[in-house]
């Protein structure tokens, strides 16, 4: 056996009271891996018992402790009457299959046989239940021991790292990029099977939540075997998705950027900070791809036929398999991080998507593997039409409606630099930056007409009016001004039908949604003063009888693109195009030729100028979907401490059915709502806002917002047009008018933390303000139910959702506690389906999220 798995019940507190003749409960413990279970003794009387039990052990495959989570259930023990369920813990012992300390720690002289075991996990967890939420806790420890095997037929893949991070992680150097892996698992949903008739909804819910738990693991261990096939030892910007299809059952989707990491030392990192990465020629002057099947990293990559082993105190790890043949990044090139190392990559061309509308009835997961190829084919084809070779910050999203599935993916056309590089002097003064923005085409090479400029920096190469973009700003990009939130949501009715008529409805109104999606992000960017969005997302929501297309981004000034036209310039352009317009109209003989001519918009000339800028931000904020802030250097700001986690869930009946009007004014009260409650933190920055729409039921709308806000304070040595030279400015030119005015500007009162900061801190950010990580301990990812028959009873539906997030965050502070963090970065709420029934009294709530644990430190800054 690869594997044993030790278990230890200490004690449990605050249990909840079970016996009304004794407000007590008599409590005993369940501890269940895979098909073999544990009983502890019970605890006669009491709320906080304690069990102090022996080690119970577990020998298993590593490929089964990679899919099985370990299930720990308190009961409470009864003479004459079935047993009661208290709660339940959900315990994954991935961070446990980690090979060495190498894969945790930053320090390589720590890889010795006393934690090549990996590590142990011991702490209080909360007791979870899923109609009556957290319900105490309980101490337990877990320690595995993992045994010699040399089967080179071994089905598991410990040792690889998943990041959640679209970054490189803190302290490691990027080395190998070697593509795209993704798996697609498919199973059954237990809320929909026969059987749900005679269940109650306690089992139902732990049933599914148990399935969820299974195929997150399972997911994660055939995405690993492909990293080993690759030669990889980390996938980076990994990204779990469920697609709840109803009746037709669950899939799991995993996608990911296959890369080999080497750790930096002590003195490395502190160089990292100071130095990027540069690309570098051979000394023969052959250039070897950047995308290859073989590495030789200072992190362990098992081969999939070998494992760990050790001989005399010392850590020994088998040779990796050599492959003769390269290749680029496998069938397609799709990269899902979103920020790069400088001089990674060389141009980006633009925005690239594709989406498919398909009927379910198929359960096979091969059917759903096909409709990804024909998408991702798409999009691969789109971006070779661009002259370019890879697709950065690559997404994929799904929406489901009954019968209904529309499929996007989406990402950004960018020409990456196939060499090795590594750590070199900063980039020279003479460059700044504006390559990466030049684009790889030319206008002869494409079919449609096209406007294309010479750079407005240094006047070589072609650059669009403007550019829409997935991926982060670049490094060493010459921004002006200050950034802008940018939003454009569409909502279309369509009638309420059944099987290939609503799919083909859904299908004809596609384009028009997406043409008049862009047409409304084209008008905001122009009425906001910017020529390029950053960040960029597009999502898609289907309902009943409704279609919503929501787009949201940074606009930012670019300094090598052309100059934003001012929208009344922009106006007097259209009047006189219109009356151009109106001769040709005027030779236009509708009476012959085609009859089947259509007239698709009609722009008017205020239309631009009353574009307004939905959700502006009040003075002290800065605000951005992106993780890095464009305009804090501009300002002279740097984030230094992380202020609070936000997330607003809204919902409501959508009776009658909604216009775009009246969403975007949700937008913009969500927004508001935010301000307002972050009013005492300025001035801080609202940074990588993430909003959903959903429609979990019919003539239900659902909006949610999850963002982070961090605090700033002011350099050192400011630049010459930060905040204060702004003011400056500000006071010369009033001083010569007859009214002066001056504004005072608040000054930061945000300071970083200079010693280490109690409880766990979670951030949808890749990074802690005001920290260093010191060693990442694993990425954990959660599934919970909550159902409640009591809504009016504890406040509403609102109190019912505030209580379940603050619980599931309690939840996820206690399990990186347990395994020995701190803080948990890259954090996401990927899935978060509201159902209520107020005629019933009822609801229920699914929630997924997850995140990279780490330990932070925040005194050697």
């Amino acid at each position: 056996m690869p594997g044993k798995l030790k278990v230890k019940i200490i004690a449990g507190r605050n249990l909840p009271v079970m016996d009304r003749s004794s407000d007590t409960t008599d409590a005993y413990v369940e501890i269940k891996l895979g098909s073999t279970t544990y009983k502890t003794d019970v605890c006669r009387k009491s709320l906080n018992p304690q069990w102090n039990s022996e080690w119970y052990k577990f020998e298993m495959e590593d490929s089964e402790l990679q899919d099985e989570p370990l299930q720990i259930r308190i009961m409470d023990y009864d003479t004459y009457s079935a047993n009661d369920a208290i709660g339940k813990v959900y315990l994954n012992l991935n961070p446990l299959l980690l090979p060495s300390s190498l894969a945790v720690s930053h320090d390589p002289s720590l890889c010795t046989a006393t934690n090549v075991k990996g590590i142990s996990i011991n702490g209080w967890l909360p007791v979870y239940d899923t109609m009556h939420g957290i319900r105490g806790e309980v101490s337990i420890v877990v320690k595995l021991e993992l045994f010699e095997d040399f089967n080179k037929f071994r089905q598991s893949s410990c040792g690889i790292q998943f990041f959640s991070s679209n970054f490189i992680p803190e302290g490691y150097k990027l080395k190998t990029v070697h593509g795209f892996v993704e798996e697609l698992v498919f199973a059954d949903d237990p809320e929909y099977q026969w059987i749900d008739k005679i269940r109650t909804p306690r089992s139902t819910n732990e049933a599914r939540q148990t399935l969820f738990f299974k195929l997150n693991g399972e997911v994660k261990r055939k995405i690993g075997l492909k990293v080993l096939d690759l030669g990889a030892n980390a996938v980076v910007g990994y990204r779990q998705c469920f697609d709840l299809e109803g009746e037709c059952g669950v899939v799991v989707r995993g996608l990911g950027t296959a890369v080999t990491l080497d750790v930096c030392t002590s003195s490395e990192f502190v160089e990292q900070t100071k130095k990027t990465f540069m690309p570098k020629d051979k000394e023969n002057g052959d250039k070897e791809p950047l995308c290859r099947r073989s590495s030789d990293s200072d992190i362990n990559v098992l081969p999939r036929g070998n494992s760990l082993s050790i001989e005399k105190g010392k850590l020994h790890i088998p040779p990796q398999r050599t492959l003769d043949s390269f290749d680029m990044v496998g069938d397609y090139p799709f990269l899902t991080m979103t920020k790069y190392p400088a001089g990674f990559i060389q141009h980006i061309a633009g925005m690239v998507s594709a989406r498919a509308v398909k009927l379910l009835g198929v359960d096979e997961a091969e059917t759903r593997d096909s409709w990804w190829t024909e998408l991702r084919l798409e999009v691969r084809s789109h971006a070779r039409a661009l002259s370019c070779n890879a697709v950065i910050a690559y997404t994929e999203h799904t929406t489901v409606c009954e019968d209904v599935c529309i499929l996007s993916a989406s990402g950004t056309a960018a020409v990456i630099n196939h060499k090795d590089y590594e750590i070199v002097p900063m980039l020279s003064p003479d460059d700044n930056g504006c390559k990466v923005y030049h684009v790889p085409y030319n206008e002869i090479s494409h079919p449609f007409k096209m406007k294309l400029t010479k750079c407005a920096q240094c006047k070589k190469g072609k650059v669009g009016e403007v550019l829409m973009t997935t991926a982060e700003l670049m490094d060493g990009v010459k921004v002006k001004g200050k950034g802008t939130l940018i939003q454009a949501l569409v909502c279309r009715h369509k009638r309420e039908c059944k099987g290939e008529l609503n799919a083909k409805e859904v299908s004809d109104a596609l384009p028009f949604l997406e043409y008049e999606l862009h047409t409304q992000l084209m008008h905001r960017l122009i009425a906001a003063g910017a020529n390029a969005i950053i960040g960029l997302r597009v999502e898609l929501c289907l309902g009943e009888r409704v279609l919503i297309g929501h787009a949201t981004g940074t606009a930012v000034t670019l300094a090598a693109l052309p100059p934003p036209a001012n929208p009344s310039e922009l106006d007097d352009k259209q009047s006189s195009d219109e009356d151009e317009c109106d001769e040709l109209l005027r030779e236009l003989d509708f009476s012959c030729g085609n009859k089947d001519t259509c007239l698709l918009e009609i722009t008017e000339s205020s239309s631009i100028s009353n574009s307004a800028i939905i959700g502006a931000a009040p003075e002290g904020y800065l605000v951005s979907t992106t993780q890095c802030i464009p305009e804090s250097l501009d300002l002279g700001l740097t984030p230094v401490k992380n202020l609070q986690m936000f997330t607003q869930i809204w919902k409501a009946r959508m009776c009658p059915l909604p216009s775009s009007a009246t969403v975007s004014s949700q937008f913009h009260r969500l927004l508001q709502g935010v301000y307002f409650k972050l009013r005492g933190m300025t001035p801080c920055a609202l940074v990588n806002l993430r909003f959903k729409i959903d429609i979990p039921q019919q003539d239900d709308l659902q909006i949610s917002l999850v963002g982070m806000a961090v605090g700033l304070a002011e350099n050192d040595k400011k630049i010459e047009n930060g905040e204060d030279g702004k003011m400056a400015r500000l006071v010369e030119e009033s001083s010569s008018k007859s009214t002066p005015i001056s504004r005072p500007v608040r000054k930061s009162i945000h300071t970083p933390p200079r010693e280490q900061r109690y409880g766990v801190d979670v951030t949808p950010l890749h990074y802690v303000a005001g920290g260093k990580i010191v060693s990442y301990l694993g990425n954990l990812n959660f599934f919970f139910i909550r159902e409640s028959s009591c809504i009016r009873e504890t406040g509403g539906l609102s109190a019912f959702v505030h209580g379940f997030v603050a619980e599931v965050l309690a939840i996820v502070r206690a399990h990186v506690t347990a395994i020995g963090g701190n803080a948990l970065v890259s954090y996401t709420m990927s899935e978060c389906h509201l159902i209520n029934n107020a005629h019933k009294n009822q609801a229920q709530c699914l929630l997924n999220v997850g995140g990279d644990a780490v330990f932070v430190s925040y005194s050697e800054i």
